[in-house]
């Protein structure tokens, strides 16, 4: 191999073993790689037995990869290696490879309650949930505490106020999981006791006297047509109509801008200047009288949020005191306890001399629990009581019991608690400030123009500026990679798509359409010219559709995606797990499993009649109901008017039959039994990609069999936990892996494509609006 640019780093990280080093690797540039290679340099110089190091990464995916990859290099040395006693350390290491502390941050943190369950106040045998398990049972609990909730009087003027601002139910169960997946920051940061919400009426007299003072301004006006004039006349009434209100819940909501009758605006810029003396000033009152409303408004809100807060914040504890009692832990229980666990002295010490080596990969992406568990564990003085009770960052780390890598850049998990200023804060405290910091920039995945490219558009955006202040550290710095791989013989290293300008007022579904028209004649062209991709042997071989990966943010534009393809006949596949619940023929499938799960929803059960599976047209549908009097329900009798050959009839039979049969059928068997009956798989012929369509099938019943063997619960609680794997971000979703012989473009979310590799990228999706917060 040439020289690299980084080799004296990658040097350091192997031979600098009694160092503390806070490594920054770009993308491609084999950081996995260098860990690896610094844990079998600490065994085979004797440092340290494999079975006195934790290494610890993100997924599960990626800690078996870690263990095998050290496997193989162990197996290497221990075949290869001249020193006679490395080879036999080696084997050691081989013996110990099982048993070691190798995997995600979550089994690490198991690990050290399950060798300290006393000092961590758990049961001898502890239970683990599963996403599964766990969202199950929070639907249970948060269900209950739901209805006894609303039937508390003395939280029911609170719920009625924040009813009557806008904010509904699904808010409460948005903020209860958060809470839950938050509670140790719900312990810290959420009052115990909140006070009732402040009288409506009291709060808006202050706010009224304003808007009388300001509609009094009329009579300085020259002429009664004048706009600004009329907006008083409107803000006038409107106020009196406030007035005639006595009921608080009732005065709310109509203080909401989407109050009927509709409220007046307050914040226009309207008014002739000739027609007053200081018409800026007029305008100025009007605005500030509309803010004062508006603060009424809020406060009542906020005060209502903060005490069902308070109410949901005894829950969220209870259920997490509940779990730890009964040795029952979610995910999330394993940090908190094992943080706690490190506030003991005796255990930091034990600790410490357990595992005398920590190293933390893909350090960007997980919880800052993490960094606060390795500084405890690595304490220069783990007996000293501030090890345990000092912000991690106060705390001083042994020499070379700490090793660190990741890249800012590669933060994508906000929403697991992945925090960039986190990173940023170790990499200050670790690497820089003690001149320990080692940065990999030789990038080993991409051609070098596509490296070039992302060298000058990225270290324009990360330039470091800001408009305002930043009260955290939350920008990292662009560090320029290296390549270390040429250019392929044909084809653009880097092609933009959709540069043409849409017509004005184009809508959201139209751009989608336009953009997955131009990602199909891409991927036809790049297989029709022959572009070039890495043979993996040192040179270039022509592109194949299993080479070409489309990534989404969301599935908002999948079947546009989808449909675009097919229209070339392009094979395709989608490959992220909320991805397959999006595709035809899998909500064609659920389509009947609502259906059959709620017989009152009628928009549920024209939808089911309406899949192939059922195989009802509009044709049949307008015959059965208007021509022929049928009834939208499988439960009621059918008039005689509908023939015992009507398709909608058999369709509503067939329904009946599995709702009369759905309390002694699990959801799985249920989902097996439709895929037999209504011939699923044979159908998938008619999407062209059956291959793909079993595959889905296979996925989504494996799923709900684990669900039930997890759960046991009905087909309701199935429908409801299918519906939150869907949610937009609901979690990280794993890509599912294809059959090895099937030559497809895959299509995959951002989240599910993260750790891995494609000859040929192309980015979709990318006139979605980000969420403003």
């Amino acid at each position: 191999m040439p020289e690299l640019v980084d080799d004296a780093a990658r040097d350091r990280i192997e031979r600098d073993l009694t160092g503390t080093l806070f490594v920054e690797a770009g993308a491609g540039s084999g950081k996995t790689t260098a860990l690896v290679a610094r844990v079998v340099a600490l065994v085979t110089t004797g440092v340290a037995e494999l079975r006195e190091i934790a290494a610890i990464t993100f997924t599960e995916k990626a800690g078996a990869e870690l263990r095998d990859r050290i496997r193989r290099k162990l197996q290497e040395r221990a075949t290869d290696d001249l020193d006679p006693e490395a080879v036999q350390r080696c084997r050691i290491a081989l013996d110990q490879l099982d048993g070691a502390a190798i995997g995600t941050l979550h089994s690490f943190a198991h690990r050290l309650l399950s060798e300290h369950p006393i000092e961590a106040g758990l049961p001898p045998r502890v239970e683990v949930l599963d996403e599964v398990s766990s969202g199950v049972e929070f639907e249970r609990r948060w269900s209950a505490f739901r209805d006894d909730m609303l039937d508390d009087r003395d939280l029911e003027r609170t719920l009625l106020l924040l009813l009557s601002t806008g904010v509904g139910p699904a808010a409460l169960d948005a903020l209860a999981l958060a809470f839950e997946q938050n509670w140790d920051l719900v312990e810290e940061r959420v009052p115990a006791d909140a006070p009732d919400p402040p009288s409506v009426s009291e709060l808006v007299a202050s706010a009224f006297e304003a808007i009388d003072d300001v509609c009094a301004a009329r009579v300085d006006c020259k002429t009664s047509d004048d706009k600004l004039c009329q907006r008083l006349d409107d803000i006038a009434d409107y106020l009196v109509r406030l007035r005639a209100i006595d009921d608080e819940y009732e005065l709310l909501d109509a203080l909401g801008e989407d109050a009927m009758p509709k409220r007046p605006s307050f914040n226009q810029t309207i008014g002739r200047r000739e027609n007053w003396p200081d018409v800026g000033e007029v305008r100025a009152r009007v605005k500030a009288a509309g803010a004062q409303l508006d603060a009424v408004y809020k406060s009542v809100g906020d005060a209502c949020a903060h005490r069902l807060g308070a109410a949901i914040r005894r829950f969220t504890l209870q259920a997490a005191t509940e779990r730890r009692m009964d040795g029952r832990l979610e995910f999330h229980d394993l940090l908190v306890l094992a943080r706690v666990l490190l506030r003991d002295p005796e255990v930091r010490a034990r600790l410490h001399v357990r595992y005398s080596h920590l190293l933390l990969d893909e350090f960007q992406d997980t919880d800052p629990i993490q960094i606060e568990l390795a500084v405890r564990i690595a304490a220069a003085d783990p007996s000293d009581p501030a090890s345990g009770s000092a912000p991690w960052t106060d705390v001083p780390v042994a020499a070379g019991q700490l090793f660190v890598v990741g890249d800012p850049k590669q933060s994508i998990y906000r929403f697991r608690r992945a925090d960039i200023s986190t990173f940023l804060t170790a990499r200050a405290r670790l690497g820089v400030d003690t001149g320990d910091l080692v940065e990999l920039v030789s990038n080993f995945r991409s051609a070098a123009p596509v490296i070039d490219w992302v060298n000058d558009v990225f270290g324009t955006l990360f330039d470091g500026q800001s408009d305002g202040e930043i009260p955290v550290p939350s920008q990292p710095d662009y560090v320029a990679l290296h390549a270390t791989r040429g250019e392929p013989t044909l084809g653009p290293p880097v092609a933009v798509i959709g540069r043409g300008e849409h017509a004005p007022k184009t809508s959201a579904d139209e751009q989608r359409e336009a953009e997955a028209a131009e990602v199909a004649a891409a991927i036809a062209r790049a297989i029709a010219e022959g572009w070039t991709v890495d043979d993996g042997k040192g040179g270039w071989r022509r592109a194949r559709l299993g080479d070409i990966t489309v990534l989404i943010p969301a599935r908002t534009s999948l079947s546009f995606l989808q449909e675009a393809l097919d229209g070339v006949n392009i094979p395709h596949r989608a490959e992220s797990s909320s991805l397959v619940y999006a595709t035809r023929a899998i909500r064609d499938l659920f389509a009947i499993v609502r259906a059959v799960d709620d017989p009152t929803d009628t928009l549920r059960l024209v939808t089911a009649l309406r899949t192939p599976l059922l195989g009802c047209g509009d044709d049949d549908l307008f015959r059965f109901k208007v021509e022929r009097a049928g009834r939208w329900s499988y439960l009621a009798d059918q008039p005689a008017t509908v023939p015992d050959d009507d398709p909608v009839l058999a369709g509503l039979r067939y329904l009946r039959d599995l709702y009369e049969e759905r309390q002694w059928l699990s959801p799985s068997t249920l989902l097996d039994r439709i895929v037999a009956d209504r011939r699923v798989m044979e159908l998938g012929f008619g999407e062209r990609r059956p291959r793909d369509v079993w595959r889905r099938v296979r996925f989504v019943v494996d799923q709900a069999r684990a669900w039930s063997d997890a759960t046991a619960g009905n087909l309701r609680e199935y429908v409801h936990w299918v519906t939150m794997q869907t949610v937009e971000g609901a979690r990280v979703a794993e890509s599912i892996l294809p059959e090895t012989d099937d030559d497809a473009v895959r299509i995959m979310t951002i989240h599910a494509a993260k750790g891995l590799e494609f000859p040929i990228t192309i980015v979709s999706g990318m006139s979605t609006l980000p969420q403003s917060r």
